[in-house]
């Protein structure tokens, strides 16, 4: 990343890297949503700003197309939760019911 002008270089590509797979993965099990929405938020949106945006819009010469819809998605997840079938709410269900 240092050779994109972000540095420390390893330090932000595993920062990165890190809330990409870990962010993936709770999203895939439902298990805190909103914080991995928001992690995977701020990377798209470091992503597009650092890499992406020079280029235009359009994915096919690199754009922010793709990223930009990612966006999107992390942001509508940070803003509505996981849902019912999420982990999330299986625990909240089972914290209220006590």
């Amino acid at each position: 990343m240092a050779s994109i002008g972000i540095t420390p270089g390893y330090s932000m590509a595993l920062l990165a890297g890190s809330a990409e797979f870990f962010g993936g993965l709770a999203l895939v099990l439902g298990l805190f949503v909103r914080p991995a929405a928001a992690a995977l938020a701020f990377s798209m949106l470091v992503a597009i700003l650092t890499v992406h945006i020079g280029k235009g819009l359009f994915v096919t010469n690199n754009g922010y197309e793709y990223g930009l819809a990612l966006l999107a998605i992390a942001v509508s997840l940070v803003v509505t939760g996981g849902g019912r079938a999420s982990l999330d709410q299986a625990l909240a269900r089972n914290v209220i019911a006590r």
